[in-house]
C-alpha cells in the first residue's frame, strides 16, 4: 500500500498545482482549491509530484 502524505501548510493548492500536472496515474487532482489524493492505490511510486513541488509539501512512501 502507498503513503501519500500532503502538507497543506505547504501547499500552494490550485495556485501551482505542478504535481497534478506530473502525476502519469492522475492520483492527485484538484478539487476546489486543494490538491487531494484519489485512488492512491493506482501509484507507480515514481516519486515525480515530490520532485516538482516548489515547497516540498508531498511525500509518497510505501507504507
Amino acid at each position: 500500500m502507498v503513503k501519500i502524505i500532503i502538507d497543506y501548510d505547504e501547499c500552494d493548492g490550485a495556485d501551482c498545482a505542478e504535481c497534478v500536472d506530473v502525476c502519469p496515474m492522475e492520483i492527485l487532482i484538484i478539487d476546489g482549491d486543494k490538491v487531494v489524493v484519489q485512488n492512491k492505490e493506482d501509484c507507480s511510486l515514481c516519486e515525480v509530484c515530490m520532485d516538482v513541488c516548489p515547497h516540498e509539501a508531498i511525500d509518497v512512501k510505501e507504507d
